[in-house]
């Protein structure tokens, strides 16, 4: 028992210096939530909140009533159903690539594709910002890592040509060099340069020994044909390698897909170990992801796309003008990354991030809370030192006037704080 209070001791001075930073993680009693209008989740295109993928499931209930509840073995045994099958098939055809490969979550993705397919001699360029599981998949992989400056063209060009003049291997063409970049970027909510990106590594490396692969968790269902993602959206299908299409943002369930060509998807399910130790998904997960894509790819799904859009730019052009943003621009009380893109005519993210100074997130979140707009604070070492946020997402079932509402708050707290005030009366 003394080992069992020794650890006990040591995990509690952890968790109290992390309250003292203020970084401690504290779930939200999801009473207190359920209160509020949800400008957090990642439900984009409601379709949780509506009930529309509530129906949509029950319908895929009625059209596969021999199904079994619950799942009877790993991937590599008896845990291959026909209906995994034909949903891999379905969304390989749906996103326009070779094939597609299913996991529990984008997470198991990201660490089972970055810990076996790269090979020794190999290298992965990746953006600083890419995902922890990015991080954590290239930590167990076999090759060498390099990271470049977030959407730096420069930056990349110049990790790219030092590799290529480095590396024998990589000059003649027998190495692979993997450029690991997301869609839109999580806290930030800005776009890959990706055309850019691709002619760069076009003019670097002569034997195009290159594979790009862009993990689309957030813009996933959210734009291209039928929603099918950002790459379908440029039509670089076959420029890009690899792609990760999550379900648990837009598409309003849980589970991932690995678009690759099939020699990839045969090898993870030979030597991935989170396929081959882990139970395979059951018909419940399989159908609730079939039922968010049929919503998708319907005049349902269009019409959602267009009005998250609307509601987006509404935010933002209501942000930009209202009377107290440059003044509190100027004093650097709210600093947003992706401002300069909110004058674009392209298809827009629907995250925003509100940059606080630091320990200052979590005082407009609570501000925001008490007016009954749930957003979350994030904090180091979600996000780099100094960068706190208050990260908002915008859904398609937010009206106008609560887009309109939400911003008077938060002016009214960045107002509070330009002027020192202690408090701000609600």
């Amino acid at each position: 028992m003394e080992g069992k209070k020794i650890l006990s001791q040591r995990l509690h001075a952890a968790l109290d210096k992390r309250d003292q930073d203020k970084r401690l993680i504290n779930p939200p009693d999801p009473s207190t939530v359920a209160q509020m209008v949800d400008f957090g989740s990642n439900d984009t295109l409601s379709l949780s909140t509506s009930g529309a993928l509530t129906r949509s499931f029950l319908d895929q209930l009625q059209n596969n009533q021999g199904f079994i509840l619950g799942s009877t073995s790993t991937r590599i045994f008896e845990g291959t159903t026909q209906y995994l099958e034909d949903l891999e098939s379905y969304l390989a055809q749906f996103h326009n690539a070779e094939s597609a490969l299913f996991f529990n979550s984008g997470f198991d993705a990201n660490v089972a594709l970055w810990s076996t397919i790269t090979q020794p001699g190999d290298f992965v360029l990746y953006d600083q910002y890419v995902h922890a599981s990015i991080h954590d998949g290239m930590k167990s992989g076999r090759a060498k890592t390099i990271e470049f400056a977030h959407n730096d063209c420069a930056s990349f060009r110049h990790c790219l040509g030092s590799l290529r003049d480095q590396n024998p291997s990589i000059a003649d063409g027998s190495r692979v060099v993997f450029v690991a970049l997301e869609s839109f970027y999580s806290m930030d909510g800005d776009e890959v340069p990706i055309h850019e990106l691709l002619d760069i590594a076009k003019d670097t490396l002569a034997r195009k020994n290159y594979i790009f692969s862009v993990d689309e968790a957030h813009s996933n269902g959210l734009l291209g044909p039928n929603g099918a993602g950002f790459i379908s959206h440029h039509g670089l299908e076959k420029e890009i390698g690899l792609r990760v299409h999550t379900f648990g943002k837009a598409l309003g369930s849980n589970g991932a897909v690995l678009l690759a060509e099939p020699t990839i998807k045969f090898t993870l399910i030979n030597y991935a170990r989170n396929i081959i130790f882990s139970t395979a998904p059951s018909f419940v997960t399989l159908a609730a992801v079939k039922a968010g894509y049929e919503i998708l790819a319907s005049e349902d799904g269009e019409q959602r796309r267009r009005t998250l859009q609307e509601n987006i730019r509404h935010f933002q052009k209501t942000f930009l003008n209202h009377p107290q943003w440059a003044a509190i621009k100027k004093e650097g009380i709210i600093y947003i990354p992706n401002e300069d893109s909110w004058d674009s005519e392209l298809y827009r993210a629907p995250i925003i991030p509100l940059v606080t100074r630091p320990n200052e997130s979590t005082e407009l979140a609570r501000h925001m809370h008490q007016s009954k707009f749930w957003a979350n604070p994030v904090r180091y070492p979600i996000v780099p030192k100094g960068l706190d946020r208050v990260r908002i997402s915008i859904h398609v079932d937010h009206t106008k006037k609560q887009i309109e509402d939400v911003i008077d708050v938060i002016m009214e707290w960045a107002s509070c704080q330009a002027k020192q005030e202690p408090t701000c009366s609600l």
